[in-house]
């Protein structure tokens, strides 16, 4: 049975993929900082730290596979940059492992600094020597749902930029392909993969507002930021290669009744 190590196992999609992977009977570890960090039964929880190099060895040590899943947006030198280099660095070279990385659609054709970030640690990572795949993802539902909830001021309005689009995938769905990667041998680079539906911002939040039995007035107005620009290009996309059942509609109804 082989062993694989989680990083960012506690969080969003790191969750996900523990859990799917205990339901097809592999051994799992997982790296964590947090200092009451919960993992289910039969998982081994070891307190370590990417930035500071703490608890990488023994992590890494019986490791078949890694599936990488830590990130930090905030803090992406120490977490993204460094934490990468020092999880390759613990990486016993003489033992055969998949290194499988979960990043970001065109990433490379972006100026965003942590886009940039992503494109960077795929390149430590292809430069290691270690066989890896890296699978690039649309954003994921919950994180559009993230952005539009700044824009929900709950007071019967809701102005929103113009021009924005999604292609956003259920996390369940994008960690079920990290564990089809798991299950393979190393194919380096991925083709890329976007959810189910091809939504502007705008329908995607009358469809909130449907689902929570709203009438607040939509106003759609001409705001300009960098961040609202990444959304009306095409770089958060990938009509060529949709994936996955479930629908923004079908993720709220789930997320917004929990």
């Amino acid at each position: 049975m082989k062993n694989v190590l989680v990083t960012g196992g506690t969080g969003l999609l790191g969750k996900e993929v523990v859990d799917q992977l205990l339901s097809i009977n592999y051994e799992v570890t997982v790296l964590s900082s947090k200092k009451n960090a919960i993992v289910p039964a039969g998982v081994q929880l070891i307190k370590g730290d990417l930035a500071s190099n703490r608890g990488l060895q023994e992590a890494t040590e019986n490791a078949d596979i890694i599936i990488h899943c830590a990130s930090n947006p905030k803090d992406t030198q120490s977490v993204d940059i460094k934490g990468t280099q020092n999880l390759l660095n613990a990486v016993n070279k003489d033992k055969t492992l998949h290194f499988i990385y979960i990043s970001i659609i065109n990433v490379d054709k972006s100026n965003y600094a942590y886009y940039q970030t992503k494109i960077r640690v795929e390149q430590m990572i292809a430069a290691s020597g270690i066989p890896f795949s890296v699978l690039r993802t649309t954003q994921f539902h919950n994180y559009v749902l993230s952005i539009l909830k700044t824009f929900d001021k709950k007071n019967g309005t809701l102005a929103i930029p113009d021009g924005m689009h999604f292609q956003s995938i259920e996390v369940k769905e994008a960690a079920t392909l990290l564990i089809d990667l798991a299950q393979r041998e190393p194919v380096g680079l991925v083709r890329g993969v976007g959810g189910p539906e091809l939504l502007k911002f705008e329908e995607m939040v009358k469809t909130y507002l449907h689902v929570l039995s709203r009438t607040d007035e939509l106003k759609v107005r001409p705001l300009q930021s960098e961040e609202y620009d990444r959304y009306r290009s095409e770089n958060n996309i990938w009509p060529t290669n949709s994936y996955g059942r479930v629908t923004w509609e079908a993720f709220l109804r789930h997320d917004l009744a929990s």
